[in-house]
């Protein structure tokens, strides 16, 4: 068994939190926050996600999907100059989804793609 000093502990936590939020974050190139939630809340529609909460004034839209396990993915928005920083968590289960990057870069993916077409009008 190893143990850790206190201080290697703390300083480890840092770079796990950024590597999750690396993870669990994208910036997309707009301004209109109102836009981004309403890509946002298609998105998550389309991927079989009930809405439950959602507020473009604040930047947050909070979704729960039931199949056999029960999702719930809370996705805010920060608008910065010329960019949004767009930033998911989610839970299966009540359990974070922390250590699943292929559900984070899934909904990215999907997010990018419903951007991308409504940014260049293509339905």
């Amino acid at each position: 068994m190893v143990l850790l000093n206190p201080l290697q502990t703390v300083l480890a936590k840092p770079q796990q939190t950024l590597a999750l939020r690396a993870v669990q974050s994208r910036s997309f190139e707009t301004t209109d926050q109102q836009k981004m939630i309403q890509a946002i809340s298609s998105t998550l529609q389309d991927m079989g996600y009930i809405i439950v909460r959602s507020n473009d004034q604040i930047g947050f839209v909070t979704a729960t999907h039931f199949t056999d396990d029960i999702i719930e993915i809370t996705v805010t928005t920060q608008p910065n100059k010329d960019h949004i920083i767009v930033r998911a968590t989610a839970r299966m289960n009540n359990l974070p989804l922390d250590k699943n990057p292929e559900f984070y870069q899934n909904f990215f993916n999907q997010l990018s793609q419903a951007t991308f077409l409504n940014a260049n009008a293509i339905y």
